[in-house]
């Protein structure tokens, strides 16, 4: 069984990526305050910087830089390197939501605050 260090929770929305002066697109598959799985069939080169868009509501976006840490035939998983407050409690609501242990959530905001800017 797969150890992770944070909350892993079920999330349906589009995100856009952006490599170099591409546009890519794919559908959240499930998100952490670390990480999200992003179902695509573009493959992209591990460690790069992206730019990505994840589109929680009409009038909700979550905006991050995260770089890809694995990639299958089914998607990318992707690391969060940086991200803006407003995203990062966008994110971390989406999370908490969905999560009964609302200390383990706030341990976990914690240990992601060096990404925070």
């Amino acid at each position: 069984m797969e150890k992770r260090n944070f909350t892993r929770v079920t999330f349906s929305g589009g995100a856009s990526i952006k490599y170099k002066e591409q546009i890519l697109w794919g559908n959240i598959e499930n998100v952490s305050l670390q990480g999200f799985f992003i179902k695509t069939k573009h493959d992209l080169p591990l460690h790069k910087p992206l730019e990505i868009t994840i589109y929680q509501s009409p009038s909700s976006s979550i905006y991050l830089h995260a770089s890809v840490v694995r990639n299958d035939q089914d998607g990318l998983g992707m690391k969060i390197n940086e991200l803006d407050v407003n995203s990062f409690v966008r994110l971390r609501d989406v999370v908490s939501q969905q999560c009964n242990d609302q200390t383990l959530i706030m341990h976990e905001t914690y240990k992601m605050a060096n990404c925070i800017n």
